[in-house]
C-alpha cells in the first residue's frame, strides 16, 4: 500500500461522518501542533476516538495530512481558476492569502508540505496540472505559442508566488506586504518578458 494511500473510504453515513470528523479535527490539531508534533494518537484522542478506528480508515499520520492536503488543493485550484489571470497581480495573491489564512488547516497543510518532501509532492504535481490548464487557455488565444514553453512560463510564475506566500505567515503585516509587492513587482517584469501581451489583456 502506498503510504499517502487511506486504506479504505467510507461507504455508510455515520462512517463518512467519522472519516469528515477525522480530517476536520486533523487541521486544527496540525495548526496547533505542527507537522512535527502531530501523530495519529494526539489526533485519535483530540477527535473522542478510538485509535484503531482512526488507523480504519487511515495507515498512518501521513495518509491522514496527505487527505486533508488533496482536499484543499481543489479549493486551491478552484480560487486559482475562478482569479484565471488575475491571480498573477496584486488583488489575486491578496485574495489567495486571504481565503488561505481563513481555511481551516490551510496554512498547516502549507507547512506540513514545506516540512515533507513527500506531501511537498503533492503541491507540485498540482502546480503542474494548473500550469497546464493555465497554458491550454493561452493556446486557445494564440495557436502560435509553444504549449511546452508556456507551461514552463506559467509554472515559475506560479511556483514563485505560491513560494513568497508561504514565507509571509508569520512576517509583522507590513514586512508580509512588501514582500508581496516585491512578488508581483517582480512577476510583472518576468511576465512582460515572457508571455505575449494578449495575456494581460485579460487580467
Amino acid at each position: 500500500m502506498n503510504e499517502l494511500e487511506i486504506r479504505r473510504r467510507p461507504v455508510q453515513e455515520r462512517s463518512a461522518k467519522t472519516f469528515d470528523h477525522i480530517l476536520e479535527t486533523a487541521g486544527i490539531v496540525l495548526e496547533e501542533t505542527g507537522w512535527d508534533g502531530f501523530s495519529t494518537n494526539l489526533l485519535a484522542e483530540r477527535a473522542g476516538i478510538g485509535i484503531q478506528t482512526l488507523y480504519r480508515y487511515f495507515p498512518n499520520k501521513l495518509s491522514v495530512v496527505a487527505t486533508l492536503a488533496k482536499r484543499l488543493i481543489e479549493e486551491w485550484d478552484s480560487w486559482f481558476l475562478e482569479l484565471g489571470p488575475n491571480w498573477l497581480g496584486r488583488s489575486g495573491i491578496d485574495l489567495f492569502v486571504e481565503r488561505l489564512k481563513n481555511q481551516p488547516g490551510g496554512v498547516a497543510i502549507r507547512r506540513a508540505m514545506a516540512a515533507s518532501p513527500i506531501l511537498r509532492a503533492l503541491d507540485r504535481e498540482d502546480n503542474q496540472r494548473l500550469a497546464e490548464q493555465f497554458a491550454g487557455g493561452l493556446i486557445v488565444r494564440d495557436n502560435t505559442l509553444d504549449y511546452d514553453d508556456m507551461v514552463l512560463t506559467i509554472l515559475v510564475a506560479l511556483e514563485a508566488v505560491v513560494a513568497v506566500v508561504d514565507l509571509t505567515y508569520d512576517l509583522p503585516s507590513s514586512k508580509a506586504d512588501r514582500m508581496i509587492e516585491l512578488c508581483v513587482e517582480m512577476q510583472g517584469a518576468y511576465l512582460a518578458r515572457h508571455v505575449p501581451v494578449r495575456i494581460k489583456e485579460v487580467q
